[in-house]
């Protein structure tokens, strides 16, 4: 099992003499298994900036965004991992055709 983050919208403002300073992040966090994959939806809002240890917008990497929300959201991210281990123990819900359509030879 392998986690991935996906981020988007981040949102940024300046702070205290300090520019380009995320405030909000959309997440995505997706558990991908060899056969299945279960994903987390969230938005993250982050406390106003340290400035004695900021990171400059231009300089932070992806694995500082995942520290940054992962540090967030806490205990929460417990409960977020186990949530998307339960999706994919469920049973899997596939899309069909509606069956009267294949009497007909619709499409």
């Amino acid at each position: 099992m392998n986690y991935r983050w996906t981020f988007s919208n981040l949102m940024a403002t300046f702070q205290d003499g300090l520019s380009d300073v995320i405030v909000s992040v959309d997440c995505r966090l997706a558990l991908v298994t060899n056969d299945r994959v279960a994903y987390h939806r969230q938005p993250v809002q982050f406390a106003p900036a340290d400035p004695t240890n900021f990171v400059p917008f231009d300089h932070i990497t992806e694995e500082q965004m995942i520290a940054f929300v992962e540090q967030t959201l806490g205990d929460e991210m417990e409960a977020i991992k186990m949530q998307l281990a339960d999706q994919l123990t469920a049973p899997l819900i596939a899309s069909r055709q509606l069956p009267w359509l294949d009497r007909w030879g619709e499409e």
